[in-house]
């Protein structure tokens, strides 16, 4: 308030106080030629990547991690089946929602998606209580590792176009 007073006292207006709900900005949408000179020609081509080669992928990056855990870790057999549940972890509920997209591709929704996601998380939860419970000689580490590479998975199929 008293930063307020001092520049109306000055004379100086206030670089906050704009009106901005009295102006009304007009935004022109870009055209194709536009986009392409500002984004490139390549940014505006669809990807190759479907969800199914992101869940194709993630399930060679869990194989790859479970047989180096199994190769090269002290306790091998525990370590690589530790690794595997830790990528399966992630891989079946992203197969599912995989699943999900392509059986709805005739009346994609937002609220599908939504609840595909949600499902996704759910699922997640569940197979990591499972994997917890049922396997004995579980190793956090390599389930735990193999779990966030075959989730980072996505990033680099994005970045694959």
């Amino acid at each position: 308030m008293v930063v307020r007073d001092r520049q109306q006292r000055v004379g100086t207006p206030d670089p906050w106080d704009d009106d901005a709900e009295s102006e009304e900005q007009v935004v022109d949408p870009l055209s194709h030629a536009d986009a392409v000179k500002l984004l490139g020609e390549r940014a505006l081509r669809p990807s190759r990547m479907t969800p199914a080669k992101v869940v194709l992928a993630q399930a060679v990056v869990t194989l790859l991690s479970a047989i180096a855990w199994a190769v090269f870790a002290r306790e091998q057999g525990p370590s690589g089946w530790s690794a595997f549940f830790g990528g399966a972890v992630c891989v079946i509920p992203s197969g599912f929602f995989a699943l999900r997209l392509w059986m709805s591709r005739a009346r994609p929704t937002v609220g599908g998606l939504v609840a595909g996601e949600a499902i996704k998380v759910f699922a997640t939860l569940a197979l990591f209580v499972l994997v917890i419970v049922l396997y004995r000689d579980l190793r956090w580490v390599p389930m735990l590792v193999t779990f966030l590479l075959t989730l980072k998975t996505y990033w680099v199929a994005l970045a694959i176009r």
